[in-house]
């Protein structure tokens, strides 16, 4: 008898304590899960559900259908934007990677007293608007821009480049300038806390520069990096401004989605876009996620 009552109260008891923690978790943590559902999960649903819909004089009809998805494969523009923007995102991560880590390392090791100022130098694009500063590169690149004039000036050309604007060259180019900072803060987070004794106990036992970056310094900065990789693939495979101001017409998802919102008037393949990019997005962070902790990148 005695069993049972102290039984009946230990349940009630963790009855009462997970109530207080849900009441604790609600009054904490409810707005912003409302946030979340108002900004957040309505958007994606309502862009999920146009995506099943079709669009007739200009407005969306109700009719459940999945050809908008079917389209996102068939149509060959379509096939060639996601192929492009695959293909541009992996190589301005892989450049941002190879321009941003000695970078980031030379801030976090040497940098001394100057690291603040190294790193305000990092962030001084921020200041300014990005559009502007794309349309800056319309300025350089052009047949009559900065660097022909230069060029030409210099007697290494005889003729204006043509490739330089307008071209994949030129989104790559402007893409690794736009999200290079994205790229170095991390991974200077990462590697302005390496311990410096592990690096020289490791130079003490008679490991060369190589093996201390293979076996200390690169594991040790893996979450910056995983970090730096999420941010510039992920703006790369999202971006619009700069593939319809320096693209010269090359497909691009994000500029065909602009189509369909606009000229094209076909709402419901925009949204069927929207869903497979960012279905493909997430599903690369959820990947990468598992190499390293949120918490261990900044």
């Amino acid at each position: 008898m005695v069993e049972t009552h102290s039984r009946t109260d230990t349940i009630l008891r963790t009855i009462l304590d997970r109530v207080r923690e849900s009441n604790s978790f609600l009054v904490t943590g409810g707005p912003i899960l409302l946030l979340e559902v108002l900004f957040f999960l309505a958007p994606v649903a309502i862009m999920f559900y146009i995506a099943t819909t079709g669009m007739e004089s200009l407005a969306v009809t109700l009719d459940f259908t999945l050809s908008n998805y079917t389209a996102v494969y068939t149509r060959a523009a379509n096939r060639v934007a996601f192929i492009n923007t695959t293909l541009i995102a992996l190589v301005t991560t892989t450049t941002a990677v190879v321009v941003a880590y000695p970078f980031a390392y030379y801030i976090a090791r040497f940098g001394g007293k100057y690291k603040n100022v190294l790193l305000v130098l990092v962030m001084i694009p921020f200041w300014t608007n990005y559009i502007v500063r794309v349309y800056g590169w319309q300025i350089i690149l052009g047949t009559e821009g900065v660097l022909n004039g230069l060029l030409v000036s210099l007697g290494l050309i005889s003729e204006p480049i043509g490739w330089l604007l307008n071209t994949k060259f030129s989104i790559w180019l402007g893409l690794t300038y736009l999200w290079l900072p994205f790229m170095i803060l991390p991974l200077y987070t990462s590697l302005e806390k390496l311990d410096e004794s592990l690096i020289e106990a490791a130079y003490d036992l008679g490991a060369s520069r190589r093996e201390v970056f293979k076996r200390i310094v690169l594991p040790l900065s893996i979450p910056g990096l995983v970090g730096g990789i999420i941010f510039v693939f992920i703006f790369s495979m999202g971006a619009y401004i700069v593939p319809a101001m320096i693209g010269g017409g090359e497909l691009f998802v994000g500029t065909r989605i602009a189509y369909a919102f606009g000229i094209g008037s076909d709402w419901p393949l925009g949204a069927a876009l929207g869903s497979v990019l960012m279905l493909i997005v997430g599903g690369v962070l959820w990947s990468l996620m598992g190499y390293t902790d949120i918490e261990e990148m900044f």
